[in-house]
């Protein structure tokens, strides 16, 4: 049973995508500390000037959970993350095929930042013909764990005998990459050559947010793209 256990992000990188279409079960990590200034909030998509970040603002109240934070309406931030990205994709080809439902999740306003991100990352899957079991952290009564042993649990949970981790993971698992073993569980990272694909704008600029792909190279390209990715 091949698992991945990442925490939601706005508007994922490719890599995200990847991990879900590798696993069998799929679990969003929620039952975390925000972290402020973080992608769970922010990414990146690319403009005429370079990279240009998108922040959904929320209202802060930490420490605070992922699944505890809510948004800030208070601006109207939504129209000026839709203006942003349908003026530096208006010259792709394929901008329609996303955006329409794009901005249908963000003008329907959820109050919290996971039931946000969590819709998008759904979306695209469903578009990408991606299909996994998913799961929230929350649901395993595994809050008051941490780390690896909070990990360790869920993978027990759902029976996983092989997980793929985030690289930058890597620091923390260390310690206990003995008891993963034990558990029987072997490690994969999350971990390969970022393919370069056709841009707008000059000089090509890498892990930037799915939707950059998406308006580039059309959905049946992006899931081209995720299938091709070998992981080291």
């Amino acid at each position: 049973m091949k698992v991945s256990i990442f925490q939601p992000t706005y508007l994922p990188w490719l890599g995200f995508f990847k991990a879900i279409d590798w696993a069998d079960k799929f679990v969003f990590l929620d039952d975390v500390q925000y972290e402020s200034h973080s992608w769970q909030s922010r990414n990146r998509i690319k403009s005429v000037n370079g990279e240009l970040i998108l922040s959904v603002p929320i209202i802060r109240n930490f420490p605070q959970n992922i699944n505890e934070v809510k948004i800030n309406y208070a601006k109207d931030w939504t129209k000026s993350h839709l203006k942003s990205i349908e003026q530096n994709y208006s010259k792709t080809r394929k901008l329609q095929e996303f955006f329409p439902r794009l901005n249908r999740i963000l003008n329907s306003q959820p109050e919290k930042l996971l039931d946000l991100n969590v819709s998008i990352i759904n979306e695209i899957c469903n578009l990408l013909a991606i299909e996994c079991e998913m799961y929230f952290s929350s649901e395993f009564g595994v809050n008051k764990l941490q780390k690896n042993d909070k990990l360790l649990a869920i993978l027990d949970k759902l029976g996983a005998d092989k997980y793929l981790y985030a690289e930058g993971a890597a620091e923390y698992m260390k310690p206990a990459f003995e008891d993963y073993v034990k558990n029987n569980i072997s490690l994969t990272p999350l971990k390969f050559e970022f393919p370069k694909y056709k841009q707008l704008y000059g000089d090509f600029i890498s892990h930037l947010s799915i939707i950059d792909i998406i308006f580039n190279c059309g959905l049946d390209g992006t899931k081209k793209i995720i299938n091709d990715i070998k992981l080291n």
